[in-house]
């Protein structure tokens, strides 16, 4: 199966033949309006997080899959989901953290409250972070994305694209935000996670050129192909 991730920087009416090209099963989408999600005619297939009117958080199934909405947390921008395709069930967590606060210490609350969610099936937690270990420095702990990433590791997750690409944090070979909309103030902060039972079979990520200065978005997609 093939999970998208993307932050389309809203306006998402204008840009959903963008998503809908890469051909996903998932689609984890970031700063979506509801009525966005209308026009492209995709509110019968997703959930949407967020307040009436403004930009919030998005699950879409394509083909068989179905999503229902699982627990809440009181952490707003992590929206656990279950997926099913027949007999195939899989647990999801769609993220974006809040950029306007610290966003170590919400995600690793919201991780010790997904717990039995993430250990009950196989489970894939992935959207924007709004972190990575290159914003580290001089961060106290439990506000390090390394504290997040040791979470993940007890929790039997992983990063699909460090894993394919076998890359470090931090040492990434691409970029998942252009900040500003530059190529030369890189960032990689949004990430796919998967139980290890998980199998990736590709990760790929949109290119600077496509997607920045063309002003579709300043985030390009992570696009990973799972086995399930």
């Amino acid at each position: 199966m093939r999970i998208v991730t993307w932050n389309v920087c809203d306006g998402f009416n204008r840009k959903f033949g963008h998503l809908e090209r890469l051909d996903p099963d998932l689609a984890i989408i970031q700063e979506v309006r509801p009525g966005c999600l209308a026009f492209a005619g995709l509110s019968e297939r997703s959930l949407w997080l967020g307040d009436e009117g403004q930009k919030g958080l998005a699950v879409i199934g394509y083909g068989g899959w179905k999503l229902s909405p699982a627990m809440s947390i009181s952490e707003r921008w992590f929206c656990p989901v279950i997926a099913h395709n027949g007999s195939q069930v899989l647990h999801i967590v769609a993220v974006w953290v809040d950029s306007s606060q610290e966003c170590g210490p919400p995600t690793l609350s919201a991780l010790a409250k997904l717990r039995d969610f993430v250990e009950a099936a196989p489970t894939i937690i992935a959207g924007d972070f709004n972190h990575c270990v290159a914003m580290d420095k001089r961060k106290s702990p439990g506000k390090r994305f390394s504290d997040v990433l040791k979470i993940f590791d007890e929790l039997g997750l992983a990063s699909a694209w460090h894993d394919h690409k076998q890359e470090e944090h931090g040492q990434e070979t691409a970029a998942t935000l252009y900040w500003t909309w530059n190529r030369d103030r890189q960032f990689h902060i949004d990430f796919l996670f998967r139980s290890r039972s998980i199998d990736v079979e590709q990760a790929l990520l949109g290119t600077y050129e496509q997607y920045v200065p063309t002003k579709i978005s300043d985030h390009v997609p992570l696009v990973v192909d799972l086995k399930i």
